[in-house]
């Protein structure tokens, strides 16, 4: 499997997710650091939300975070592992903040790729998995509004 099919299958796998949680998804025709748009637009009140998302897939498992992606308000970033087998991938949905985080809880912060901006490693310990998996995957589709900062009351019956 090449690496555009990793991540056709993971971004599908996703918008599946998205779709599930009564979220809808438009994809900007340019990738300018944003692969998705998760929205609500029939809410309650008649609000509108929308949250960035850039997109990390791996057929496996992989941890990154790359400082260009610091100035996009809102924006989450998420890792879809395991689209070798679909019905085995996991989400992790983290704010920049969030991933930012985890670097210094690891001590990658203190490595020679972050002073350069980037960290990525596609062998994550036991502990950054048991981070992940406590902190941040999501286990439902019902999950994403929390997620992606739309908690308001639901969508218009």
């Amino acid at each position: 499997m090449d690496s555009q099919q990793i991540a056709i299958i993971g971004k599908h796998i996703l918008i599946a997710d998205l779709i599930a949680g009564d979220m809808e998804v438009a994809e900007p025709p340019r990738d300018r650091g944003i692969d998705l748009i998760a929205f609500r637009d029939r809410t309650v009140g008649g609000s509108f939300w929308a949250c960035p998302i850039q997109l990390k897939t791996a057929t496996d498992a992989v941890f990154g975070l790359d400082n260009k992606y610091a100035h996009f308000p809102g924006l989450r970033i998420v890792f879809v592992w395991h689209t070798k087998e679909p019905s085995k991938a996991q989400i992790f949905a983290l704010t920049y903040d969030e991933a930012l985080s985890i670097l210094a809880k690891m001590k990658y912060d203190l490595t020679d790729s972050w002073k350069d901006g980037k960290y990525t490693t596609t062998r994550p310990s036991e502990k950054l998995k048991k981070i992940l998996v406590e902190e941040f995957l999501v286990s439902a589709p019902s999950q994403w509004a929390y997620r992606l900062g739309m908690s308001n009351p639901g969508p218009i019956s």
